[in-house]
């Protein structure tokens, strides 16, 4: 067993701490772990993932997500950002309302300009 050392782990089937035999994963086995390194657990006779940070999972699969409170100042930003974007769509929406009414009049008085002249 070139380039083993040993370690204390603890696996699904045991709960218990032991000390084992670990070595590196042969070549083909490179790709065995996703976001991490591959060894293999010389008396357990299995392949072992031990995961970069922020990733978990047997193979290093999962990302981990750390999430954070909100920030006070972030939340007030927020609710201020929105209404001003719901002020700026009531402004929008009133403009265009009128601008469509104003039309509608304009349209109206010629007809009527028109229906007068016969």
């Amino acid at each position: 067993m070139e380039n083993c050392t040993t370690a204390l782990i603890q696996t699904e089937n045991s709960p218990r701490v032991a000390q084992v035999g670990i070595t590196r994963c042969k070549p083909e086995m490179k790709d065995y772990c996703f976001h991490g390194q591959c060894v293999y657990i010389v008396d357990l006779d299995e392949h072992y993932c031990r995961c970069d940070v922020g990733f978990s999972g047997v193979r290093c699969v999962h990302s981990e997500l750390v999430r954070q409170p909100l920030s006070k100042e972030y939340v007030a930003l927020t609710v201020i950002v929105v209404l001003l974007f719901l002020v700026a769509v009531s402004i929008a929406s009133c403009y265009i309302c009128r601008r469509y009414r104003s039309k509608k009049r304009q349209t109206n008085a010629r007809a009527y300009k028109e229906v007068g002249a016969l």
